[in-house]
């Protein structure tokens, strides 16, 4: 009896440790996409920041400000479903890339922040 209850004992451990690894690994999956993605639109905004510094003739302040932008804009539900329909491996690349910053660039929020953003002479060279 006694090694009965023993070995039903060890059987329930086990049937709970492999429940925490299942859980466990999953929470690590969580964080892994999370962090994937979060030191994806930092990457990317930089990426967005320069190429309308260049285009705009963007001051620091402005810089801050596009910055700042781009980066509300890829944290909407929108951006971040566009963003997690694509692999770690496809954001790297280019196509993915560019259709994320053509809707950037269509997006009627992202307009209108930038119109805040830009003075009268920057708004021309759009």
């Amino acid at each position: 009896m006694k090694k009965l209850f023993l070995l039903m004992a060890i059987g329930l451990t086990f049937s709970l440790n492999a429940q925490d690894l299942k859980s466990l690994s999953k929470a690590k999956e969580g964080v892994t996409k999370s962090v994937d993605q979060s030191s994806f639109v930092e990457k990317f905004a930089g990426d967005q920041v320069k190429k309308l510094t260049e285009k705009f003739n963007l001051s620091e302040a402005q810089q801050t400000q596009v910055s700042d932008l781009v980066v509300s804009q890829l944290k909407t539900e929108k951006f971040q479903k566009l963003i997690g329909s694509f692999s770690p491996a496809q954001l790297m690349g280019s196509g993915a890339q560019d259709k994320i910053s053509s809707n950037l660039m269509e997006s009627d929020e992202f307009k209108a922040g930038m119109n805040k953003v830009l003075n009268e002479e920057q708004k021309k060279k759009n």
